[in-house]
C-alpha cells in the first residue's frame, strides 16, 4: 500500500510538472524519451520487429526499421500526450482533435438507438473523449481494463471523465450493458489486444494470419442488435488527429459468428496500412505464431 502511494504522488508530481509546460518543449521532451526507449532500454524491440516483419513481408529491413523508429517517436510522443490530457481544457483538446462525420452516429440517437463504436489502440485515442462528448449526441461509456494502483486509477478516471463521458470497467461490462440508461449510449470499445482465454476470442483474418480479438463487441451487438460504427484515427501532424467514424452494420443481429470480427479487422488493417506507425506495435498480437 506505501508502494503504491508513493507510485501515487510521483505520477501527480510528474503530471503537475507537465501543466506548466508548453507542448514545443512537450516534444522537445519526447525526443529524450524517445532515445531512451530506442537506443537506451530497448523497450520491445524484438516484439515490435517481428511484429512488422509478419505484416508487412514486402518491406526491406531497411523500409521496417524506418517504421520502427517512427513507432518509437509516435510512442514516445503518445506517452507525454496522455499525460498532458490530465491539464488540458476542452478547448484545447478539441483544437487539436477534429472529429469527421458525426452525423453518421446521429443518425442512430435519432431512432432512440444505442451504438457500439469500434476502435484501435491507434494513435492518440485518449484525446478523443473531449471531442467525443462535444460532437456526438450520444451519452459516451468508456469500456477499459482497470490498473493494480487504486490511487492512480482514480485520478485517471475523474480526469478521463471530467467532460461528461462515463468510464465502465471491463468487469462490469455485461451488467451496464444490460440497465437501463436515460439517453441513448455509445459504447466504446478497442477490442485489438490479445484476449487470453479461450472462451473471450473471436477470431478474424488480420494482417493474412488468423488473430484472435476480444469477443465483446461481436457479444453484446448481436445479443441486443445494437448498430456498430468504427472510429478512424489519424495524425494530421505532430498533436493534431482527426477522428472518422464510419457506418459498419445497423441490425447485426443476424450475422454469422466471427462475422463481425472480420468486419472490424479489415477495418483497423486499412487504418493501419494508411500510417502504420500510428499503431501500437509493441502489443503481442500473435503469440502462439511468433513469441
Amino acid at each position: 500500500m506505501i508502494g503504491k502511494k508513493i507510485s501515487f504522488y510521483l505520477f501527480q508530481a510528474f503530471n503537475a510538472l507537465l501543466k506548466i509546460i508548453p507542448f514545443w518543449f512537450l516534444y522537445r521532451l519526447s525526443g529524450i524519451v524517445y532515445i531512451v526507449l530506442f537506443y537506451v532500454v530497448a523497450y520491445r524491440k524484438s516484439v515490435v520487429i517481428k511484429n512488422l516483419r509478419k505484416c508487412f513481408p514486402d518491406k526491406s529491413e531497411k523500409e521496417l526499421k524506418v517504421i520502427m523508429k517512427r513507432f518509437y517517436k509516435m510512442l514516445s510522443d503518445l506517452f507525454l500526450e496522455t499525460a498532458k490530457a490530465f491539464s488540458m481544457s476542452k478547448v484545447e483538446m478539441i483544437k487539436r482533435f477534429k472529429a469527421i462525420n458525426s452525423e453518421i452516429a446521429d443518425k442512430y440517437f435519432d431512432k432512440g438507438k444505442d451504438v457500439i463504436v469500434l476502435l484501435g489502440h491507434f494513435a492518440n485515442w485518449e484525446w478523443g473523449l473531449a471531442t467525443v462528448v462535444e460532437n456526438f449526441k450520444h451519452q459516451p461509456a468508456v469500456l477499459y481494463k482497470p490498473i493494480s494502483n487504486q490511487f492512480i486509477e482514480k485520478y485517471i478516471n475523474a480526469n478521463r471523465a471530467k467532460f461528461g463521458a462515463e468510464l465502465v470497467s471491463i468487469y462490469e461490462t455485461n451488467q451496464y450493458f444490460m440497465k437501463k440508461k436515460p439517453k441513448p449510449v455509445a459504447y466504446y470499445m478497442a477490442a485489438d489486444q490479445y484476449p487470453p482465454l479461450k472462451d473471450k476470442q473471436r477470431t478474424a483474418v488480420f494482417f493474412s494470419s488468423e488473430t484472435a480479438f476480444l469477443y465483446g463487441p461481436e457479444k453484446y451487438s448481436k445479443l441486443l442488435d445494437i448498430p456498430i460504427v468504427y472510429i478512424e484515427i489519424q495524425r494530421s501532424k505532430r498533436g493534431y488527429y482527426t477522428m472518422e467514424m464510419i457506418d459498419v452494420i445497423e441490425y447485426p443481429g443476424k450475422l454469422e459468428d466471427n462475422e463481425l470480427t472480420q468486419m472490424y479487422a479489415t477495418l483497423l488493417e486499412k487504418s493501419i496500412k494508411k500510417q502504420p506507425e500510428n499503431w501500437i506495435w509493441s502489443h503481442k498480437r500473435w503469440k502462439r505464431e511468433l513469441y
